[in-house]
């Protein structure tokens, strides 16, 4: 049985369930930014000067009727005058403020000789973009105006409407009847108000394209997450049925070389010793590992990585008759954050372990100093063994890991043989354990 257990059978991912999808491609009308640009600004500019056209026609056919010929024109016409051409000029912000422009405009066409063209105009903005509730009260609003500028130029002699037409042969006038009135007034309200609706189902047809865009995006990166999970606990599961077994049957032939007197001198039983201990702290981090593929918690640092055990780790190496020279500075070790504290521990070990494999019986040289405000800096020194090589055998991707770890981290990393020395340096900046 294997000294790693307590990991079964793992059930099929959800994943499994989900039906299969395909996306059909749906074509798009895209707009130049600098068009829709454009058309925004001339659609202002037209606002704003249809606005106060309108209150110039609404103003001066409501002095032709309220003030005689020659005398100064009435405050109440100019106080219109004022009103008008600065909500018409307020029009720029209809977009911003439509509700409270909406408002002031039908309250002025209400109280003042003015249109309701503002008001209008402001209404397809709160249809658009406001709640139902707002949009039916502007609306409500809007109409009453509407229906009372033109009451108000219906109220006027014939000679002073603006529905009204004067024949040039004849002299007479002629007008459009109360029910004309009313008529152009629910075309200009409907227009507008259809205007609006228009504005309002494409802005729910854009966040429905944009949730569904968010949709898939977010379905991509389940399906990636969960096809990383199905990865990890397939390694997981190959690691605890082969790699654990064999270290297990490591550990226990140690153990039974250690308690043989016959198997040799106390020389033979000291390495088994260290071969069981090794064999063990390896079985212990492989449980760390193994529970780090299957959860999928890549922060969460494994047993024994901090760097608090830097120094333990160079006297284990040292007791065990590793020529080690080592100067290990370390200061707020409590504050660094637990991806900073393994990739550090793995570095050290890595460069160690290479030193012992290439270059066995040389003297190593570690130097690593960590702060907060000065990051992490490792050295790692061993002369080059003279002769043909005669390491163990390895996969040549120790190197590329620490490379990758200090990468990761946003450091540097160099392994390289200068001057009969090979030299391992590092730099990792600081992470915080927030």
């Amino acid at each position: 049985m294997s000294a790693v257990d307590g990991y079964g059978a793992v059930a099929p991912h959800p994943a499994a369930y989900l039906p299969p999808t395909r996306q059909f491609p749906v074509p798009q009308l895209r707009v130049p930014a600098w068009t829709r640009h454009g058309w925004a600004r001339a659609g202002t500019v037209g606002g704003v000067t249809t606005g106060a056209f309108c209150t110039m026609v609404a103003i001066a056919f409501d002095s032709g009727y309220r003030t005689p010929k020659g005398a100064p024109a009435h405050w109440l016409d100019l106080v219109a005058c004022l009103v008008g051409l600065t909500l018409a000029g307020l029009l720029v912000l209809r977009r911003r403020f439509p509700v409270y422009l909406c408002l002031a405009a039908s309250a002025a066409a209400i109280l003042l000789p003015l249109d309701s063209f503002a008001a209008l105009l402001t209404l397809t903005w709160v249809i658009a973009t406001a709640s139902t509730r707002t949009a039916w009260l502007c609306g409500a609003a809007v109409a009453t105006a509407t229906g009372a500028a033109f009451w108000k130029d219906a109220a006027r002699p014939p000679q002073d409407m603006v529905l009204a037409s004067k024949d040039q042969v004849t002299g007479s006038i002629s007008y459009a009847s109360a029910a004309g009135f009313w008529t152009v007034a629910l075309l200009c309200l409907a227009t507008f108000v259809g205007v609006g609706l228009v504005r309002r189902w494409r802005n729910v047809a854009a966040a429905a394209v944009a949730d569904k865009d968010a949709h898939v995006a977010t379905t991509h990166q389940l399906r990636d997450r969960m096809s990383r999970q199905e990865e990890r606990e397939l390694i997981a599961r190959e690691v605890h049925d082969t790699v654990a077994h064999h270290i297990s049957l490591i550990s226990l032939q140690a153990s039974a070389l250690e308690v043989d007197r016959g198997a040799g001198g106390p020389e033979v039983r000291a390495a088994a010793q260290q071969m069981r201990s090794s064999a063990q702290h390896a079985i212990s981090e492989m449980r760390g590992l193994l529970t780090t593929l299957r959860t999928g918690t890549e922060d969460d640092p494994l047993p024994g990585a901090t760097l608090e055990d830097l120094a333990g780790l160079l006297d284990n190496l040292r007791r065990h008759g590793r020529w080690v020279t080592s100067s290990v500075y370390v200061t707020d070790a409590h504050t660094a954050a637990p991806t900073l504290t393994r990739a550090v521990f793995r570095i050290v070990q890595e460069s160690v372990t290479n030193a012992l494999k290439h270059a066995p019986g040389q003297p190593i040289e570690v130097d690593v100093r960590a702060g907060r405000q000065v990051g992490v800096t490792i050295r790692v020194v061993n002369p080059v063994r003279p002769g043909p090589a005669t390491a163990a055998p390895g996969t040549g991707s120790g190197i590329l890991g620490m490379r990758e770890r200090a990468e990761r981290l946003g450091g540097r990393f160099d392994a390289r043989v200068d001057g009969g020395w090979h030299i391992v340096t590092a730099y990792l900046p600081w992470v915080p354990n927030d």
